[in-house]
């Protein structure tokens, strides 16, 4: 059986987690305070769960302090908004990650259950942890192995250039060679041949130099044609045959020029229509779609969006040198949300509630408040259930408090103090709109 090691003063949350880890099969270790801890390295725990505040001290300085092969655990925080700056130094000392108060214990379970599992499906994965996603990235990885042309479908923003990528960096023969995007949609028709071929120096006006196309710079690893349904019919000839011979003609050359190189093809559009009415060539499909991958949108696989947050507020806090902390609330609206610009849109929207964040806590009503909502009408409205003037004000001083323990570092003095109210009335909004703060 398992060992979990859970530290918690409070006793109904302590008696919930224990119950429920229990179920999962875990044997429990409850400790009420940091002293109560037996701190031999040879501890038996798989995982730590463990509160921040306690009644005779932080865990959080007390991890910093315990031994290598005890913080070499997973460790598991929770943590009230004005204690996100000690988590987050925690993790930097090796911990595992952190949940802000109200968090979902289901949530807990799964991160706990993936630390202790030597399988970790959610570290491994690149492309998604929902099974549409698993599937495509085993197709992926398995193709990638194979030099053969593969054709990527799917909506705007899915993650066709991230599978793309997957498929080179697992290719043994793209070791030596780069990957080359190619946006067939940005590049001008006039300049088509040019830039996918490559040209000699005076071969045209303005030629003043040699210059290497698409194609000869993707020798020995990838050619990646993005939004390939956007190219000419005429490119489309000019390609296919040189995709057949590998070797073309530089603009302005008299010798042909060889390359090795694997295709991967992606398209928002449906090919099979755009051959039934002639604006694709049948042959170059053909070429292209040895291997067809479609990719689902994110809007069909929830469970994704989770994963991809995490992931995309992690590059956004490293960018920004500032820890970042969710709430479930934030989380919950995030997967409620349809995506129609699927994980491109995600990411627009993390990025701009980071912006308006107040101490790099993102929550439900400040991503909403002046941060574009999903495009589900030209004014930017959601089609969801008009709020009540109550609830908004309610979610209004919610969100205010939580800022306001935030930037006192969980002063309720000093927080009532910059409120403008007496501690008493902050007590009683706190208690009344379930504001934890440990």
């Amino acid at each position: 059986m398992r060992s979990l090691l859970l530290i918690e003063d409070d006793p109904i949350m302590g008696e919930s987690l224990l119950q429920r880890f229990q179920l999962e099969g875990y044997e429990v270790a409850w400790n009420r305070r940091l002293i109560e801890v037996d701190v031999a390295p040879e501890a038996p725990w798989a995982a730590v769960v463990s509160d921040v505040r306690l009644p005779d001290g932080l865990a959080t300085d007390w991890f910093v302090k315990l031994p290598a092969p005890l913080r070499a655990l997973p460790w598991f925080f929770l943590t009230g908004y004005g204690s996100v700056n000690n988590a987050v130094a925690a993790i930097r000392a090796g911990a595992r990650d952190y949940l802000t108060k109200p968090f979902d214990i289901e949530r807990l379970v799964t991160m706990v259950q993936a630390a202790v599992t030597t399988d970790r499906p959610e570290d491994d994965a690149v492309l998604g942890v929902s099974a549409a996603m698993r599937r495509v990235e085993a197709t992926v990885r398995k193709v990638a192995r194979q030099r053969v042309s593969v054709l990527l479908t799917g909506e705007s923003g899915v993650g066709k250039e991230v599978a793309a990528q997957l498929i080179h960096r697992l290719d043994p023969r793209s070791v030596q060679g780069e990957f080359i995007a190619v946006n067939c949609a940005a590049v001008p028709e006039t300049m088509l041949e040019a830039e996918f071929f490559g040209y000699e120096k005076g071969a045209f006006s303005g030629a003043q130099r040699a210059h290497r196309g698409f194609l000869e710079r993707a020798n020995g690893g990838t050619l990646f044609l993005d939004e390939v349904g956007e190219l000419p019919a005429s490119m489309q000839a000019k390609l296919l045959r040189a995709l057949q011979e590998r070797c073309f003609f530089r603009l302005g050359a008299e010798k042909t020029t060889q390359s090795d190189f694997r295709v991967v093809a992606a398209t928002n559009r449906d090919l099979y229509s755009e051959m039934s009415e002639g604006r694709f060539r049948e042959d170059l499909f053909y070429r292209l779609a040895v291997i067809r991958v479609a990719l689902p949108p994110l809007r069909e696989r929830p469970e994704d969006i989770r994963w991809l947050t995490e992931r995309m507020l992690g590059q956004l806090a490293a960018e920004q040198g500032r820890p970042l902390a969710v709430s479930e609330d934030f989380m919950r609206d995030l997967i409620s949300r349809p995506w129609k610009g699927n994980a491109r849109e995600l990411r627009s929207h993390l990025e701009q509630a980071v912006v308006l964040s107040e101490a790099g806590i993102l929550d439900t009503l400040e991503s909403t408040t002046g941060v574009a909502a999903s495009n589900d009408s030209p004014n930017g409205i959601e089609d969801r259930a008009f709020a009540s003037l109550h609830a908004t004000v309610e979610d209004a001083e919610r969100l205010h408090i939580r800022r306001g323990l935030a930037r006192t570092n969980g002063s309720v003095v000093r927080t009532a103090e910059l409120l403008g109210i007496s501690r008493k009335t902050l007590w009683e909004k706190m208690k009344r709109l379930q504001i934890a703060n440990d």
